[in-house]
């Protein structure tokens, strides 16, 4: 049986002509520096009605990246649609970085009459039950905080994307307090529960290629993704892009990293709700892999790349793969 190993690939978009060449070097200097970008993608999936009203709009927000598991000798294909360029790394590795494989959800079928809407169904009780949480999470921390609280509190119920389902109530303070408590007893803290709701919907996937009219395209891809932040033994492992590090991204492709997308707080810059991983346990992304994987105008290139710096992969030619 052929090895098999997990593959991040880059750029996106383009043949590997010198163009593509000297992005994909760009993208290989910054992982060097930076480590691996979790870049948002907004998704959506449609809910259908029974009673023919308007579907309900499902979207989500995820920040990832991404990876395939494949042979090598299988990566030249699926570089023609991914990108040229390859980080290799063993499958221990990657889990050990907190990936996770994607949940494929399926769109639902024009009939209405039948289980094709099953999915989304879940999707949007998923969402539902975070907006729960949330508000739960919201007057936790509200009643905790250090501005007294009168006995009947003003608490706005709103709904991000449908501002006709706002609602204004009435709260008694004390009766709240209560209910939060007990509601929350034995539980993981409210705030770490409305966190780690938001972290699950980052690994659900349409298994549909619908701008492309193609069944099942995104589920034959195997993708699995680093989607959500999170820590160990108390240090925080993925981190917000620096101030002093947007420059260095800006170059790559600033048309991309600028342009809006949208968000529950209204449209923000990409690059801006971008995050990092640098590594773990001290060693960064760059020394974690196990081959660098270039079109064959790029090995120089991409060696120099890699030259200065304690445990560096090797860099190999992406044509000498093909024959397994």
């Amino acid at each position: 049986m052929d090895a098999r190993f997990f593959y991040h690939s880059f750029p996106r978009r383009g043949k590997a002509d010198q163009t593509v060449i000297e992005k994909g070097c760009q993208i290989l200097t910054s992982i060097r520096d930076l480590g691996l970008l979790m870049v948002p993608e907004q998704i959506e999936w449609k809910q259908p009605h029974a009673n023919d009203s308007p579907p309900r709009v499902l979207r989500i927000l995820q920040r990832r990246v991404c990876f395939t598991e494949l042979a090598p000798h299988e990566l030249s294909e699926h570089a023609e649609k991914f990108g040229a360029f390859a980080l290799e790394f063993d499958i221990d590795v990657v889990r050990s970085l907190g990936a996770l494989p994607v949940f494929y959800v399926p769109d639902p079928t024009a009939q209405v009459a039948d289980g094709s809407g099953v999915g989304a169904a879940l999707i949007a009780m998923a969402l539902d039950a975070r907006s729960v949480i949330a508000r739960m999470a919201c007057l936790q921390e509200i009643f905790e905080g250090t501005t007294p609280v009168s006995e009947k509190l003003r608490f706005n119920t709103s709904f991000t994307g449908n501002p006709d389902l706002k609602q204004n109530v009435t709260l008694d303070t004390a009766e709240a307090k209560h209910l939060i408590a007990a509601l929350g007893h034995g539980l993981t803290p409210l705030g770490g529960l409305n966190s780690g709701l938001g972290a699950l919907l980052n690994f659900f996937y349409p298994a549909d290629n619908r701008k492309a009219d193609r069944l099942l395209d995104y589920y034959r891809q195997r993708e699995w993704r680093i989607a959500c932040e999170f820590s160990i033994l108390g240090k925080q492992v993925i981190r917000e892009v620096a101030p002093a590090e947007r420059e260095q991204i800006l170059q790559i492709d600033s048309e991309f990293f600028t342009r809006t997308i949208d968000s529950d707080f209204g449209a923000v810059e990409r690059l801006s709700k971008s995050l990092i991983l640098p590594g773990l346990n001290g060693k960064r992304v760059i020394e974690m892999v196990r081959r660098v994987i270039v079109p064959a105008g790029a090995l120089e290139q991409a060696r120099s790349v890699l030259s200065g710096i304690d445990n560096a992969p090797p860099v190999v030619d992406l044509n000498s793969l093909a024959s397994g």
